[in-house]
């Protein structure tokens, strides 16, 4: 019986982000969540930042906001350098995950955010294996 409570207790074991640091000033806890959801939000993370951003770590983000969207020439090298970019950073600096897999996706859409027209999406999916639980972990990203 012990093994549940104290295996229920580890699911929520991870802080959620972003963090809540005005919890902390008023003395309360930091809200948990599960591996899972630790990881993801640590993908996304990875993923929105560029390097350079992170000064206790320059080498914490990818490339992908090296790029001008725009003036992209060669589709297939792009989306070779942001996959390797980011296997990377996944391997380096989320260790919770292992069998890392990036694809990336580049297409044309019409569509208005931010009352602007945007032309191009880029999808990233990244697969991989919670080490932990041995797993599958899936997820997924797009920015325009």
């Amino acid at each position: 019986m012990n093994f549940f409570i104290d295996y229920a207790f580890m699911a929520n074991d991870f802080l959620q982000l972003p963090l809540q640091l005005g919890l902390v000033t008023r003395q309360k806890p930091l809200k948990r969540c599960p591996l899972n959801e630790s990881v993801a939000g640590m993908m996304r993370l990875i993923s929105i930042t560029h390097f350079g951003e992170n000064k206790q770590d320059e080498s914490f983000g990818n490339e992908l906001w090296d790029w001008d969207f725009e003036n992209i020439d060669n589709i297939q090298a792009f989306k070779e350098r942001l996959a390797e970019s980011l296997e990377k950073a996944i391997i380096q600096h989320e260790r919770r995950l292992g069998a890392v897999r990036v694809n990336i996706g580049f297409d044309q859409v019409l569509t208005t955010v931010y009352s602007r027209r945007v032309k191009q999406r880029i999808q990233i999916n990244i697969e991989g294996t919670l080490r932990k639980t041995n797993e599958p972990f899936t997820h997924h990203e797009v920015f325009f």
